[in-house]
C-alpha cells in the first residue's frame, strides 16, 4: 500500500525540468474571491431587506507561490552541458524574463506557468552556499507520481574557493577583507488579460481555469551587499566614489563574486554595478572593525 505520508527525501523537487537539490519547499495557491449579494423586498422583523442570494466571484487569475531553499551546484547553470551560463530560473535579462517556466514538480504534484519574482544567496567563509527563490504561479496545479532525488555525485558551490571583489567608482579596493556577501534579484510584473481568453463560457468547462495571456517586467532590481572591515571614502550624494573635483563622469561602483565548486569547476558569476546606496561602519570593544556596503543596480 502507498505511504500516504510524503517525506521530504521522497519529495522531489523540480524547476523548469532541472533538479534542485532542496532544504526546503513551500508551495501555495489560492483564488481571489469577493463576495456578490442580492438583497429582496423589505422585511418588517429585521427592518430591512433580507438577503436572497450569496455567491462568491473571482476577482483575478488563480494565483500561487513556491518558495524554495536550495543548494547551488554547477549543473544549475549549465547549458548544452558547457559551465559558467547563467539560467533564466535565477538571474533574468532582457529577451529571458518574460517567458513562463514550464515543467515544474514539487512532491507530489506538478504545474506550469511560473515566473520568477526573486533570487538571493549567501556567501561567507568555510560555508556551502545555500540559495533562495520565490515564484509567482498561475493556473492549476495536478497531482503526479512522487518521485525521489538519485544523485551520486554532489559537488556544491563552496566559499572556500568562490570570493568576491569590489570596485568603487573604477577604483579597485584592495585593502577590502570581505567578510560576507549577499545577492539579491528583485522582480516586479504586471498581469496581462484578454476578456476573450479569460472570460470565454471554456473557462468553467476547463480544470485549469485562467491564466494570464501575458506576465510583463515592470522593473528588475539587483541589490549586493558586503559585510568587511572598511567602508568606501569620498562618497558623494550621487553613491560614487569622488577624488576629484567633479562629479560627473564618475564610473559606477561594482561588486562581482564568482561561485566554485569544492573541486574548482566555475559555476557561474554574479554581479551588481550601480551606486553605493548605504554604508556603515561599527566598532566595538573585544571585536575587530566591522562595515557594511550595498550597491544597487537597475537591470529594467
Amino acid at each position: 500500500m502507498k505511504d500516504p505520508i510524503l517525506r521530504f527525501e521522497d519529495g522531489k523537487i523540480v524547476v523548469g525540468g532541472k533538479n534542485l537539490l532542496a532544504s526546503s519547499a513551500s508551495l501555495s495557491i489560492a483564488p481571489t474571491l469577493e463576495v456578490e449579494r442580492v438583497y429582496g423586498d423589505f422585511d418588517p422583523v429585521i427592518a430591512g431587506a433580507r438577503t436572497q442570494f450569496v455567491n462568491f466571484a473571482p476577482t483575478q487569475n488563480l494565483k500561487g507561490q513556491l518558495d524554495i531553499s536550495f543548494f547551488i551546484s554547477p549543473e544549475m547553470f549549465a547549458i548544452d552541458g558547457i559551465t559558467n551560463n547563467i539560467d533564466r530560473m535565477f538571474d533574468i535579462m532582457d529577451g529571458m524574463s518574460e517567458s513562463a517556466i514550464n515543467n515544474n514538480i514539487v512532491g507530489r504534484y506538478s504545474f506550469n506557468n511560473m515566473y520568477l519574482k526573486s533570487f538571493g544567496f549567501d556567501v561567507a567563509p568555510f560555508q556551502t552556499i545555500r540559495a533562495t527563490a520565490s515564484y509567482d504561479i498561475y493556473g492549476s496545479i495536478y497531482k503526479t507520481i512522487e518521485r525521489r532525488f538519485h544523485k551520486t555525485n554532489v559537488d556544491f558551490a563552496h566559499s572556500v574557493k568562490s570570493f568576491g571583489e569590489l570596485l568603487a567608482s573604477d577604483v579597485v579596493q584592495n585593502e577590502f577583507e570581505i567578510l560576507n556577501l549577499k545577492y539579491n534579484i528583485v522582480v516586479n510584473r504586471k498581469v496581462h488579460n484578454q476578456i476573450r481568453k479569460n472570460e470565454h463560457t471554456s473557462v468553467n468547462t476547463v480544470a485549469s481555469g485562467a491564466v494570464p495571456i501575458r506576465v510583463s517586467v515592470e522593473s528588475i532590481e539587483k541589490e549586493m551587499s558586503i559585510e568587511a572591515n572598511e567602508i568606501v571614502e569620498n562618497l558623494n550624494a550621487y553613491g560614487d566614489r569622488q577624488n576629484i573635483t567633479s562629479p560627473e563622469g564618475l564610473a559606477d561602483s561594482s561588486i562581482s563574486v564568482f561561485l566554485l565548486s569544492l573541486a574548482g569547476d566555475k559555476i557561474a558569476r554574479f554581479d551588481a554595478t550601480g551606486k553605493i546606496i548605504s554604508e556603515s561602519l561599527s566598532i566595538a570593544e573585544g571585536q575587530n572593525a566591522r562595515s557594511n556596503i550595498t550597491i544597487k543596480e537597475i537591470v529594467k
